[in-house]
């Protein structure tokens, strides 16, 4: 069985390919039963499209090549905190289950699933932070700094 680090590790080679393209450094991929399903890196800004986060599109690819909307049973593996519009689309997606390797700050201190959970939505979303941080922090901040 793999771990956290193993895909965390793919989800930041997925950020390195963003960000090796001019894109947002943001990886994602989703596991079902300690397998793959999908991988995707944000593509937002060389396809002009602010839709095009990582997250969106490996649910997308997952939920098309599992032929379910409902991602339940799969744990989400990203490099940077999701935004809102992820993370409701995780809830939407049924995922219980998100580790991630850095925060944005785009909320502050606030987390975005915090957020989330104060409003009642996604409470039973299990939350993992700081997977191999300083990679993902490393490659956001070379982002930044473009």
């Amino acid at each position: 069985m793999k771990d956290d680090h193993y895909y965390m590790s793919i989800a930041n080679s997925e950020a390195q390919k963003a960000l090796d393209r001019g894109d947002y450094p943001c990886g994602c991929v989703l596991i079902l039963n300690d397998k793959i399903i999908s991988k995707a890196s944000s593509e937002g800004v060389t396809k002009k499209d602010v839709t095009l986060h990582a997250e969106i599109i490996a649910i997308r690819e997952s939920q098309k090549k599992l032929g379910t909307s409902s991602l339940d049973k799969c744990i989400l593996y990203t490099s940077i905190e999701p935004c809102l519009m992820c993370a409701k689309a995780i809830v939407y997606a049924k995922i219980k289950k998100v580790v991630y390797g850095t925060e944005h700050k785009e909320y502050g201190d606030k987390k975005t699933f915090d957020i989330l959970k104060q409003n009642g939505i996604g409470k039973d979303i299990k939350v993992t932070s700081g997977i191999d941080k300083e990679k993902a922090s490393s490659l956001l901040k070379l982002f930044l700094h473009r």
